[in-house]
């Protein structure tokens, strides 16, 4: 096997446990929401007046999928709507007392995420590290060149 299909698998195979140790560590109330619905979430209890647009920037997304979403939060009682007196046009979003609730577990299940994770990465040396973190650096910029192609082709 190449080292690229090598790499691919040993991607797949990190994707599939990560996924697997957030089902399994999840908090019962965080059923049903979606991985774009908590971070939309988490984005709305971060931003000053978040609007579909700062939202769709912050996720990179486009603005119609950030509506869909937003509509879905709306129907779970995660968020609600609201306009500024200066500006009646633009709706913003604010958390309600349930979406707090889904913000704070979810900081709280990424502090676990990275407790449980700064302990392996403790045991490499600086060497490692430091080549992990320039390939991820460079995989995450292809990535998000792929996901701009794709926002601007909608």
């Amino acid at each position: 096997m190449s080292n690229s299909k090598l790499l691919i698998t040993k991607f797949t195979e990190l994707y599939e446990k990560q996924d697997m140790l957030t089902k399994l560590t999840s908090r019962e109330f965080l059923h049903g929401y979606g991985y774009s619905e908590i971070h939309c979430i988490d984005w709305i209890g971060k931003l000053d007046n978040p609007n579909v647009t700062k939202l769709s920037s912050r996720l990179s997304m486009t603005r119609s999928a950030i509506s869909k979403i937003i509509k879905k939060l709306v129907a779970k009682g995660a968020i609600t709507s609201y306009k500024c007196k200066d500006n009646k046009k633009e709706i913003y979003y604010k958390l309600t007392d349930k979406g707090k609730l889904l913000f704070d577990e979810h900081h709280k299940r990424h502090r676990a995420w990275e407790e449980r994770d700064n302990k392996f990465f403790e045991k490499l040396d600086d060497k490692d590290l430091e080549t992990v973190n320039r390939f991820l650096t460079q995989f995450n910029k292809y990535l998000e060149e792929k996901i701009r192609e794709l926002n601007f082709k909608e």
